[in-house]
């Protein structure tokens, strides 16, 4: 800055010096650091957001007492919200544990009241709040904040994500188990997973909807329970795309090891036109080819 005649902070004069130290030590909110150079003055700001970490625990706490009040409800979230507002510096980790549980009330009330899967408005609303939520949160690394951005990866099917963004063994191995699918591998865990579902928090966080597709998605797909399997493919039709690609998938796999080659070609016709299932569809048809030699 040796060309800079005046440096201010929030319009106070200091050195360069100052301004360094100043905005070093800077933990929230918006600093406008001014420079100055004879008749030209250029303001830049900085939004700084760093949460102490007392903070962010009684962010924790609120969200453990809302969880373990057994109750998700609007009223329930605004209780959450006036608790965790005691964590001052941590208003962007609350904001973002918020927003995620406002779009999971948004879904539970868009399918109490008869929503399909072809609702736009709902879907939209219901992505929106969760993407808000990943943008606040995926800076954090809380225990909360990965499992939430876990289960959105999952949701939109970036399984490399999900694998990256979640401690919870069962959105891991769930997105292992289809990033693996997917790569058109014939190496992956066909056994049951649900064992891994036990005391993971991102059941506790996630909806209704969701927590009835993890469990279709942690069923063995070894052929040695096609009678779930059917019934989760019957009613792929009133999923979002989204889920209906996941639930036909793992249906393709668990008909073939079941010995049902042409039901499983059939669900297999219905994946062609998705960009995220080529390598995969040409490794399925050779090893159905195989079977049928």
């Amino acid at each position: 800055m040796s060309d800079v005649t005046e440096v201010r902070i929030n319009g106070r004069t200091t050195t360069s010096e100052g301004a360094k130290e100043y905005l070093a030590d800077a933990r929230s909110g918006v600093q406008a650091l001014t420079l100055v150079n004879g008749s030209l003055h250029r303001t830049v700001e900085f939004d700084f957001s760093l949460a102490a970490d007392e903070d962010l625990a009684v962010v924790d706490h609120a969200l453990d007492q809302l969880i373990f009040g057994g109750e998700l409800s609007w009223a329930s979230v605004e209780e959450f919200i006036t608790r965790a507002s005691r964590g001052g510096t941590a208003n962007r980790y609350r904001e973002g544990l918020a927003m995620y549980l406002y779009a999971v009330l948004d879904r539970e009330d868009a399918e109490r009241n008869g929503s399909g899967p072809s609702d736009q408005r709902s879907i939209l609303r219901f992505e929106e709040k969760c993407n808000r939520a990943v943008h606040a949160l995926g800076d954090f690394d809380r225990a909360p904040a990965e499992a939430i951005c876990g289960l959105v990866a999952l949701h939109y099917n970036q399984f490399d994500l999900a694998l990256r963004k979640t401690n919870s063994p069962r959105v891991s191995d769930v997105a292992a188990r289809f990033s693996a699918i997917l790569s058109g591998e014939n190496d992956f865990d066909r056994n049951s997973l649900a064992d891994r579902a036990h005391g993971t928090l991102d059941s506790a966080l996630s909806d209704r909807t969701t927590e009835e597709l993890m469990r279709f998605y942690t069923l063995p797909i070894d052929g040695s329970d096609l009678s779930s399997i059917r019934v989760g493919v019957s009613r792929s039709d009133d999923l979002r795309p989204y889920d209906q690609l996941k639930v036909r998938l793992l249906a393709c796999e668990a008909l073939l090891a079941g010995g049902n080659v042409r039901e499983a070609q059939k669900v297999a016709e219905l994946l062609q036109h998705s960009n995220q299932t080529d390598a995969w569809n040409k490794a399925f048809l050779a090893r159905i080819q195989e079977v049928e030699r």
